[in-house]
């Protein structure tokens, strides 16, 4: 069975990236983002690897704004005029339109950005001629590091995903001729690091320890990586709707018709506002089953197996919530599949919701009396433990608490003295 076809939308004016995705089977439609880099760059904390990383994200998303901002249909230029500023810059996981996000749209936006470190520092565009020439007699005969910053969103949903390629690249002996040449060319005026691999700068570099195609700016394996964690395959970048099916802006990719759209799993990690990432588009939810037992509340506890995220910690079972589920819903589900404990064996009495804004757990409280739990491989151990134990009661001293569970884990245990009853206490 073939799979369904893919679009991208580029957030970058780069050729390099364009000709590169082209040369791979992609045709993208350039939409560029106009952010301000500067005042991107002056919020970040950290170095050239978090750098470049903002800065994709920032493209993607004002791009991807801009996109369900704009009618189907609507004017290619009079899109390509909106300023960074203008263009709606949504936190990941926010709604852009109705509808399931990767189950009612079709394309992705890509945004890219990249940076130079040598000696330390980070190395960006040049711009003057003058740096440029002494950049360049600098880095004759050594090395530094290329980072490329990816970020994929897609819009209707606002789910992000981004990651960073490296690259260790090694410069030749340059004379003061060749130096002033390929200054005089403009070329290094305008990349970062001041220098190409794909053009008439290819021959100043000796070689590349790492991925060639980040250098050029995208890398076309980490692209691979990224859309099979959401359940894609670069393949569909190969093949295309005819032409005249799709509109000729980005917003026709988006809204056009929906057998060209992919219906695809929510289990992929989503870019969250904290800064950290966590597993679930729509967000995840587990349940925390109690009991009583002989020596009052018990509770059923997981111990994740190492093939899971987050494996090695003690949590409760669960998962990403699926398209059109609820949170309490999915938590259930999840909860069944991994401990065989069907929602007839379960009292749900009542929730906790660890959110972000732009993403949720969701702790489904309830009653199971009973039943007992049948591990998946998703579990190394599953126990039921005393609710005063933890965090180190019987058999759960030998790993730690997941930070988010142990985080929720006061709230949790008051939540359900309560509505055990007065013999829980």
């Amino acid at each position: 069975m073939s799979l369904p076809k893919l679009r991208l939308v580029l957030a970058s004016a780069s050729p390099a990236r364009l000709a590169t995705l082209r040369a791979a089977g992609a045709d993208p439609v350039v939409e560029v983002s106009g952010v301000d880099e500067d005042a991107v760059l002056e919020a970040v904390r950290g170095g050239p690897a978090q750098g470049v990383l903002a800065l994709a994200t920032a493209k993607a998303r004002a791009v991807a704004g801009r996109i369900c901002a704009e009618p189907a249909g609507a004017d290619r230029a009079g899109a390509a005029q909106a300023s960074g500023a203008d263009a709606p810059v949504r936190a990941a996981g926010a709604a852009y339109g109705d509808g399931p996000a990767l189950g009612a749209g079709d394309a992705l936006v890509l945004g890219c950005d990249s940076m130079f470190e040598f000696d330390g520092q980070a190395v960006g565009k040049p711009h003057d001629p003058g740096v440029a020439r002494e950049r360049l007699a600098r880095m004759s005969g050594r090395s530094g590091v290329l980072h490329t910053g990816h970020c994929l969103v897609h819009p209707r949903s606002g789910a992000t995903l981004g990651a960073v390629s490296h690259a260790v690249v090694h410069i030749g002996e340059l004379s003061r001729q060749e130096i002033d040449a390929y200054v005089a060319s403009g070329e290094p005026l305008h990349v970062a690091g001041s220098f190409t691999v794909d053009g008439l700068g290819g021959p100043f570099v000796d070689r590349v320890d790492g991925d060639h195609h980040g250098v050029v700016g995208v890398s076309l394996p980490l692209l691979r990586r990224m859309l099979a964690h959401w359940g894609m395959s670069v393949t569909q970048l190969w093949e295309h709707p005819a032409d005249g099916e799709l509109g000729e802006t980005a917003a026709g990719i988006l809204h056009a018709a929906t057998r060209y759209v992919p219906r695809y799993g929510a289990d992929a990690f989503i870019a969250c506002s904290c800064g950290g990432c966590h597993w679930g588009l729509n967000g995840a939810g587990g349940v925390l089953a109690f009991r009583r037992g002989r020596g009052g509340v018990e509770v059923l506890a997981q111990l994740r197996s190492a093939r899971t995220h987050t494996g090695g910690t003690w949590s409760v079972p669960g998962g990403a919530v699926e398209w059109g589920e609820s949170p309490v819903d999915g938590a259930v589900r999840e909860f069944a599949e991994e401990t065989q404990i069907g929602a007839e064996d379960l009292e749900i009495l009542g929730t906790h919701a660890d959110d972000h804004g732009d993403w949720a757990y969701t702790t489904v409280i309830a009653r199971c009396e009973g039943a007992e739990p049948v591990p998946d491989y998703e579990s190394a151990q599953l126990t039921w433990t005393a609710l005063d134990g933890l965090p180190g009661g019987p058999g759960l001293a030998s790993a730690p608490l997941h930070p988010g569970f142990a985080a929720a884990l006061p709230a949790l245990r008051e939540k359900i003295r309560n509505l055990a009853g007065p013999r829980s206490r």
